[in-house]
């Protein structure tokens, strides 16, 4: 994987809830976007502590979306970097998601391994 796409887990339902209205207004988990502004995202690295420390002990379906960060800039949706403590900045969408291709690369199902989840094998989605 590239540094071009993004990832975002995201509840299924809430998922298939926007689906209808073509776009995603879900910041993170139980969390509209217009309550935070932005939508929560991360590079695959933090991907095992986000699952860990947000979704551990979730028995809802999650599924991991992988979003093309020029295929959004194209849309005309701002991608921030937040900096962190540990040099994996965060990226933030600022905005509502558009839930089609070319900005949704791949929407993969994620599953329970535990109290956790298992990584699915993000080989191959590189932009």
């Amino acid at each position: 994987m590239t540094g071009n796409r993004i990832l975002h887990v995201a509840l299924a339902d809430d998922w298939e809830a926007c689906l209808r209205f073509g776009e995603y207004e879900v910041s993170t988990r139980g969390v509209p976007l217009d309550e935070t502004g932005f939508i929560h995202a991360c590079t695959p690295g933090p991907l095992p502590a986000v699952l860990e420390r947000v979704y551990a002990g979730i028995r809802e379906s999650l599924v991991l979306v992988v979003v093309d960060a020029g295929a959004l800039a194209d849309a005309g949706i701002e991608l921030r970097w937040e900096p962190t403590s540990d040099a994996n900045p965060r990226p933030r969408i600022m905005g509502a998601l558009p839930m089609e291709e070319p900005v949704i690369a791949s929407v993969l199902p994620l599953e329970p391994a535990g109290d956790s989840w298992a990584i699915p094998d993000l080989t191959g989605l590189a932009g």
